[in-house]
């Protein structure tokens, strides 16, 4: 008990080292090019490999390698699973190239079909030529994430999770040192956004790079052969997982698409404040969701290998229950607290009191979002190891049904809050099916109501301190005007957040909920890693 808890915790100082790099090299991007005819296009440019990394890199390939590679293992044939590593690298390699080169040749025409808003505004010509170069730069970013997927797939069958967490810190990193040099530099915008391109692109070389010592001690060659591979059961079974997949995600781009056509229609500001809500709402599912599922991915991979089915249930379930611990309490954080994190993040120059009310009110839409989108995230990869991939794709196209439904019907009393809360109550859809399918092809998780009751006490408890501490007593504060709001807000918000951490923890431990202890734990435990001294 407590052993995915304890994992996903080093992942999450991996994540948030990424982060933490990743708004580095956004503000050093910022201080570069701005928000002009330059930055626009790179931003369309790096959309297009964005999008074909969502959906078939870091999504479709690897909730199908993963499963297939640890079933290899399990077996008991290491260099079976090395030489499916390199078919499947050959294969990689081959139809990435492919997809890479008609980019190349047809870049101009992509641009157009994905930004053509972009391109027909301002000076066109100038920005479609432009965005098509860079584009043409940037392709190749397809292939190396693809390569580096794999490679981190093969890392996490084997539970070796820091270093593939570490390797988009590494990225980022890269991307950090060539943009300092184009500061230290001081070239032409124009040379510094070509150079800024390649630069991403050998960042992305580092990124799967820097997985490759590890491997190699494992034992692993890379040698891609692409002899055998149409006749491999291994790389028929990933193929045949990565049909459904690879829909499955393009409904969650539908669902993303779809939220951005009405808020296109609801005038000035509701698309930037889904943006910038969306950013903050994405730090929990990536800290807490996206680790977990990497870890509990690897063991149920393992279970469904070995016909274990009372493990993976179990395995499942403390994947779960971790997501509700979590992420119910940061739900509650951010829908309560909502004012002063938008104000503290984003609240200066252009953005006044007025975007922060707004923002705040699209944030707690999408807080109802957090639990059912990080369950899903942990019950989707089990389909997968038990070669069910459909039921995945009907839960995705149940959670489009319900946001378009919801949308359609709602947008214009609601406004952008209600095309978050649609996103929430689309993921809930997409749980419930996920759920269903569960209890039919494996069976019932295992649990106890009274840890439902646990949850939910606790949670109120936390809310109602969350609000009591906030609107009772830091307000007052504000609205003496005897300290300055830029001390009162945010040391008002750590005091909450270390409080609120304390006693949420506390109180799940009393009503004794499942690796409460272990979460309360957790930070010294970060903490002694990071700095190297032994807890």
């Amino acid at each position: 008990m407590g052993d995915t808890l304890r994992s996903s915790g080093r992942l999450s100082l991996a994540v948030a080292a990424s982060r933490v790099l990743g708004l580095a090299r956004d503000a050093i991007f910022a201080s570069l090019f701005g928000s002009g005819i330059v930055a626009d296009a790179y931003h369309v440019a790096y959309r297009i490999p964005n999008l074909l990394r969502d959906l078939f890199a870091e999504g479709a390939l690897s909730s199908a390698f993963v499963p297939t590679f640890t079933s290899t293992l399990v077996s008991g044939d290491r260099q079976a699973a090395h030489r499916l590593g390199n078919l499947v690298v050959a294969g990689v390699l081959v139809s990435t190239g492919t997809i890479v080169a008609l980019g190349v040749i047809f870049a101009e025409q992509l641009v157009d079909a994905i930004a053509a808003g972009f391109v027909g505004s301002g000076d066109a010509a100038s920005k479609l030529e432009l965005a098509t170069l860079l584009t043409r730069i940037l392709l190749p970013m397809l292939s190396l994430v693809s390569l580096s997927a794999v490679w981190m797939g093969m890392l996490n069958a084997q539970r070796k999770f820091m270093v593939p967490a570490f390797a988009p810190a590494v990225f980022n990193l890269a991307s950090l040192a060539v943009g300092l040099s184009l500061l230290a530099a001081g070239m032409s915008i124009e040379r510094a956004i070509l150079a800024w391109s390649a630069g991403t692109v050998g960042a992305g070389v580092c990124q799967a790079g820097f997985q490759l010592p590890l491997l190699w001690r494992l034992g692993y060659r890379p040698w891609p052969r692409l002899r055998g591979i149409g006749s491999h059961p291994g790389v028929r079974r990933i193929l045949t997982l990565m049909g459904p997949a690879i829909f499955g995600l393009a409904a969650v781009q539908i669902n993303l698409f779809v939220n951005t056509r009405f808020a296109g229609q609801l005038g000035d500001g509701p698309l930037s404040q889904l943006s910038y809500a969306f950013r903050l709402f994405y730090l929990p599912v990536g800290l807490f969701s996206v680790a977990l599922a990497t870890v509990t991915t690897t063991r149920v991979s393992e279970d469904a290998a070995r016909n274990d089915r009372a493990a993976l249930l179990n395995s499942t379930a403390e994947g779960t229950r971790a997501v509700w611990m979590l992420m119910m309490g940061s739900a509650v954080g951010l829908f309560v607290l909502a004012d002063p994190i938008i104000e503290i993040v984003y609240e200066r120059g252009a953005f006044g009191r007025v975007e922060t009310l707004a923002t705040a009110a699209v944030l707690r839409g999408y807080a109802v979002a957090l639990v059912p989108y990080g369950l899903v995230k942990i019950l989707a990869p089990v389909f997968y190891g038990l070669e069910r991939p459909r039921i995945p794709l009907w839960g995705s196209l149940a959670a489009v049904a319900v946001n378009l439904t919801f949308n359609a019907l709602t947008y214009r009393q609601l406004g952008a809050p209600g095309l978050a809360l649609g996103t929430g109550l689309g993921a809930m859809a997409n749980y419930a099916v996920l759920r269903v399918g569960l209890r039919r092809v494996v069976g019932p998780l295992p649990g106890r109501w009274r840890h439902a009751g646990a949850l939910l006490l606790s949670n109120a408890a936390l809310g109602a301190a969350a609000w009591g501490w906030w609107y009772g007593v830091v307000e007052p504060v504000l609205a003496s005007d005897q300290v300055p709001r830029s001390v009162v807000v945010p040391v008002g918000l750590a005091v909450i957040v270390a409080g609120g951490f304390w006693a949420y923890t506390a109180g799940l431990s009393w009503l004794s909920y499942p690796d409460a202890k272990v979460l309360a734990t957790l930070p010294g435990r970060m903490w002694a890693k990071l700095t190297g001294r032994p807890r």
